[in-house]
């Protein structure tokens, strides 16, 4: 969908009058909402977050016309746009403040058992697949009774996210920056 998006824009991407930090710009608000659209609930693997970084390599090298017999590196092309990859660390900070906003929503507690809640159904062979909360507690360092603890204080659950960050070398600053929606 989002690369729909990218394609449907290629009469902007194309034109050279139109300066290169205009088009990133272009990029972020037209594309990348479609790219994280719900991504504070996905459950990603590996493979998943490789997917996430091809295709945002994908998008610029879209967006500064590279074809890949140009054999140019993803370093050069960050270089020329000059920015880095950011489109993962802005799913995995989106999915750190959706928890602590589902934690601390006094409306409905649906979000809540949704999030603590478990299935009575037999297991499946082979390894178990890993969960959202899995994600979190390993993104966070912090179980899941703790989680749902220091996710009501808005300030300390701020922090975390800002420490999950720091340890995952994401700078909070540079995801804000980059954030869209």
């Amino acid at each position: 969908m989002a690369k729909q998006g990218m394609v449907s824009l290629n009469n902007i991407w194309k034109d050279r009058s139109i300066p290169k930090p205009l088009k990133f710009k272009l990029l972020k608000t037209l594309v990348w909402p479609r790219m994280l659209y719900g991504c504070e609930t996905w459950t990603m693997r590996k493979a998943d977050e490789s997917k996430i970084e091809a295709t945002e390599m994908w998008f610029f090298r879209r967006l500064l016309r590279v074809i890949w017999k140009d054999r140019r590196t993803n370093g050069n092309v960050l270089a020329e746009i000059g920015t880095e990859m950011t489109l993962l660390s802005l799913v995995k900070e989106r999915r750190l403040k959706y928890i602590g906003h589902a934690e601390r929503n006094t409306k409905t507690d649906l979000m809540k058992t949704i999030f603590e809640g478990k299935t009575e159904a037999k297991r499946g062979r082979g390894r178990p697949s890993l969960s959202y909360v899995d994600q979190v507690s390993k993104a966070t360092g912090l179980k899941l009774q703790s989680i749902s603890q220091k996710s009501q204080d808005r300030l300390i659950w701020r922090g975390i996210v800002k420490s999950s960050c720091a340890a995952a070398n994401i700078n909070p600053d540079d995801a804000a920056r980059c954030k869209v929606g």
